[in-house]
């Protein structure tokens, strides 16, 4: 007769296998790198923009309406494009110097009721920028071939 261990193995043979797990010296390096993801998603957003704006706002109506703003770099305004009707909506963008303003700003002008000449209201919607880079001010260099052909006609005569 089988014993009763037999019996509820099926007569086969346990055997027990022990892994052993060693330490990789590699692991040092995949630890820089998580401290370099770690680093780029502790990136910080500055660069706001406000959506559903008024399309006959112009940009000194929006400044004036928004004073006092904190320190800001960057200020772009975008009015409606005619095109997208009847999607018309302006847009402005800020970037700020201090992120901590940016709660203080989005409390205040998130869901702020703008109004405009034709007694419409336009709920402002403030979030974060998809694009958080701020573009540089391209300088505008004077075309050196400007004015050419008429120097060239002068000179002839």
């Amino acid at each position: 007769m089988r014993s009763e261990t037999d019996q509820m193995t099926g007569g086969r043979e346990e055997s027990v296998v022990e892994i052993q797990f060693r330490d990789i010296p590699g692991g040092q390096d995949a630890v820089s790198v998580n401290s370099k993801q770690k680093e780029e998603k502790k990136e910080v957003f500055t660069k706001v923009v406000i959506r559903r704006l008024p399309p006959n706002l112009s940009k000194d109506q929006l400044e004036e309406q928004l004073s006092p703003l904190p320190p800001y770099d960057y200020f772009e305004f975008f009015p409606a494009d005619q095109s997208l009707y009847p999607h018309l909506f302006s847009r402005v963008y800020i970037n700020f110097r201090n992120p901590e303003d940016i709660l203080l700003f989005r409390d205040r002008f998130d869901g702020y009721v703008f109004i405009d000449n034709k007694g419409q209201e336009y709920p402002a919607v403030v979030e974060f920028a998809p694009f958080q880079k701020v573009s540089k001010k391209k300088l505008k260099k004077k075309d050196s071939k400007a004015g050419s052909i008429e120097e060239v006609t002068l000179g002839k005569q």
